[in-house]
């Protein structure tokens, strides 16, 4: 599971449960990975995580991303909501 996605999922989820420096830092640290990998999932984990700081087109980010690896948003949501329990 991607952690960077896993931040905007939940974020998207619960906003009340990240301040806008976890939101940050998330997309810091995606930029990080983001700059030193170049296919097109790493760049829309990379869109995601920027998106979700900037509060603008995470869902369009985070469909491209699940689309894009084939990763299930499901699994995304169960972990996020049993963390959250």
């Amino acid at each position: 599971m991607n952690k960077f996605i896993l931040t905007v999922q939940g974020c998207l989820l619960h906003p009340e449960n990240y301040t806008k420096d976890q939101l940050k830092e998330n997309y810091r640290a995606a930029d990080a990975v983001y700059r030193a990998k170049v296919s097109a999932a790493d760049a829309a984990e990379y869109a995601a995580a920027r998106a979700a700081y900037y509060t603008a087109r995470v869902e369009y980010c985070l469909n491209e991303y699940f689309q894009l690896t084939g990763e299930n948003r499901q699994d995304y949501i169960d972990a996020i909501n049993k963390g959250n329990k």
